[in-house]
């Protein structure tokens, strides 16, 4: 029976895999060497895996967090300011940045 839930569960997250385009072997390397996708990943697959979600209703939901984190500027992973200053220009030839520090 555990084998049985073990089969079941490896399916759920392969399948979940496949549909974000990862390679197995690849998408486990990188959990296992840390990388911090890959296991913020695992994670919520583990989560809805637990909740009794199906595979396509947690895919759905691991794109919509994935963007949430991926494209809000001020939350997630990626809180810092998106757009830099521009360079100051040198007044005596405007196309050439300034070397002032």
């Amino acid at each position: 029976m555990e084998a049985y839930l073990q089969q079941q569960k490896h399916h759920y997250f392969a399948t979940i895999l496949q549909a974000l385009h990862f390679k197995m072997d690849a998408f486990i390397y990188n959990l296992v060497h840390h990388s911090p996708y890959e296991t913020l990943l695992y994670r919520w697959m583990v989560k809805l895996y637990k909740k009794g979600k199906t595979s396509e209703e947690a895919l759905q939901l691991i794109y919509k967090a994935r963007n949430i984190i991926l494209l809000t500027p001020t939350t997630g992973l990626y809180s810092y300011p998106i757009c830099t200053s521009k360079p100051q220009r040198n007044i005596s030839n405007p196309n050439k940045p300034s070397t002032n520090k």
